[in-house]
């Protein structure tokens, strides 16, 4: 494994840390934990839309990480690989549930004001109404870019994708959702 620093903008970890944590090193496997887990809880409570099952998924999906580094070859995307499970463990929780839903947190409590929050959450329903109207593969490049805040490169690692069509995907439908934003407000 090359000893550079993984290049994806999450982890900053040094590979010598993967590779601890690969022999099992306790203090590495916390390492790439602390960088991680907030990052995929978010993704992932952004996907089942409940902090219960967020938790679950994001221990789960850690403790799949922990089984599966042994088998990790390091190929310059350590956040795409460790993405790739979180991503597995909610595809697996719905094929269970049989159900989908796409919500993003919302916290009413950012503002004093009840006319403003009012607008904020006329304006978020509206944008969580045209997030659910998406394709499920435009739902996820939205997911992985803003919830998870991947970068392009990172998710088209993850998709197996060029990085180019990920950034013309993505800016596609941000520019769909923008005008359809745009008409609701004239």
């Amino acid at each position: 494994m090359d000893k550079k620093k993984d290049s994806d903008k999450h982890s900053e970890i040094d590979i010598s840390i993967v590779e601890k944590a690969i022999a099992g090193d306790p203090i590495a496997l916390a390492m790439v934990y602390d960088s991680y887990a907030k990052d995929i809880y978010r993704y992932l409570y952004s996907r089942v839309g409940n902090v219960a099952d967020a938790e679950e998924l994001t221990a789960q999906t850690f403790m799949a990480v922990i089984e599966s580094l042994p088998r990790y070859r390091h190929r310059g995307y350590f956040s795409a690989w460790i993405f790739q499970i979180a991503r597995n463990k909610a595809i697996d929780f719905f094929r269970k549930q049989r159900w989908e839903l796409i919500d993003l947190p919302y916290d009413a409590a950012y503002t004093d004001e009840v006319t403003e929050q009012i607008i904020k959450g006329q304006a978020y329903e509206h944008l969580s109404k045209l997030l659910k109207n998406l394709k499920e593969d435009e739902q996820e490049l939205i997911r992985l870019r803003f919830t998870a805040e991947l970068s392009y490169v990172e998710i088209a690692r993850l998709l197996g994708r060029k990085e180019d069509s990920v950034r013309k995907s993505i800016h596609r439908i941000l520019e769909r959702l923008y005008s359809q934003i745009e008409v609701q407000n004239v």
